[in-house]
């Protein structure tokens, strides 16, 4: 699962992400992540066998967890695979393969939109 995990101040100092890894069976990736005293986003990517016991004890700590529902489609009859998308993706989640096709990865997609306002033909969306 991706989610954005949100700090307020009041818990920046805390120690729950460490928490939460030595105490739940969880893999826990940070992708992307903005924390200051003041505050902070981190978009994680959680899974094992007691995600959900983490996700809920990251909650009861005070993170609020938004999960990503959305990712991007291609339209295949606008795409004319000009490959302008595939440099922006921050996860590489857009690669072109051998025939020079433009190929999306639903399970790496973030959801960043960054790919959608680079498509000179709108043929990328964000899908919910």
């Amino acid at each position: 699962m991706k989610a954005w995990l949100k700090f307020s101040p009041r818990i920046v100092n805390k120690h729950v992400i460490s928490d939460l890894i030595k105490t739940y069976d969880v893999t826990f990736n940070i992708l992307r992540a903005d924390i200051t005293p003041k505050g902070g986003k981190m978009l994680i990517e959680i899974s094992g066998s007691e995600a959900e016991e983490g996700i809920k004890y990251m909650e009861k700590e005070g993170i609020q967890l938004n999960p990503i529902k959305k990712v991007v489609k291609k339209d295949e009859d606008k795409c004319v695979d000009c490959g302008e998308c595939v440099s922006l993706c921050p996860v590489e989640a857009i690669k072109i393969d051998e025939n020079w096709t433009v190929l999306l990865d639903d399970q790496k997609c973030i959801g960043c939109g960054f790919c959608t306002s680079s498509c000179p033909t709108k043929a990328i969306k964000i899908a919910y």
